[in-house]
């Protein structure tokens, strides 16, 4: 039970933080990093809680902007980029960018992940949403050179930060310990002390410098 409680206060808190960096984003003139920190707290929700826990953590912290900041971009991109992003970076947790193999495969679920992504806000603002939006969108990209312009610096710019977020989470979860129960706990120093016995035992030597031959059966009987 209190294993429990640390996950749910510990996703309490992450919940906390995810809210307050939206309404940084809501009330302040700043862009949408303050959401990618929201993200990152979801992240945590999940990895120190559990999965259901980041759940929770992520539809709370979409419920409490919209009541912030309403139906605008900012909001569309929390429920459609970041809060999902915060979900699935979970699954890619093991994937690091100072591994040339595992680099490669992030980086392309990256580009795969915020391109669908960002596809479907656009789509969705566009087609859906014409009226009762804070930012033309339509308008907006085709400043920039059209969709295809805007994709490309949106890859160029969330990418980037998918390294940082790696790099991050690395860093804060080694300072964050996991809560285990005590029969996982058990079951961890089971493992650890099975893997120490299977570990070939390094040979022994006398003083002469002569390999010393031990016979398994010398250690059995030792035991009993």
């Amino acid at each position: 039970m209190k294993v429990q409680t640390k996950k749910l206060t510990t996703a309490a808190v992450c919940t906390a933080i995810a809210v307050i960096m939206c309404a940084a984003t809501a009330y302040l003139p700043l862009s949408f990093m303050p959401l990618f920190l929201a993200a990152f707290c979801i992240f945590l929700a999940c990895k120190r809680g559990s999965l259901p826990y980041g759940l929770l953590c992520a539809a709370a912290t979409i419920g409490l902007m919209f009541l912030m900041s309403g139906l605008t971009v900012k909001w569309l991109m929390l429920v459609l980029i970041f809060a999902p992003y915060g979900i699935v970076t979970v699954f890619l947790d093991k994937l690091s960018y100072f591994k040339v193999k595992s680099a490669i495969i992030r980086a392309v679920i990256a580009i795969v992940f915020f391109n669908v992504t960002v596809g479907t806000l656009y789509a969705i603002v566009v087609n859906v949403l014409t009226i009762g939006i804070d930012v033309n969108i339509s308008e907006w990209v085709g400043r920039v050179g059209g969709y295809a312009v805007f994709a490309v610096i949106a890859t160029v710019v969330l990418v980037p930060l998918d390294f940082m977020f790696g790099t991050l989470s690395a860093t804060v979860l080694k300072k964050i310990p996991v809560r285990l129960s005590k029969a996982e706990m058990l079951q961890q120093k089971k493992d650890e002390q099975k893997k120490r016995d299977d570990q070939p035992k390094e040979p022994e030597y006398d003083i002469f410098g002569y390999e010393i031959c031990r016979d398994d059966n010398d250690d059995d009987d030792k035991k009993r």
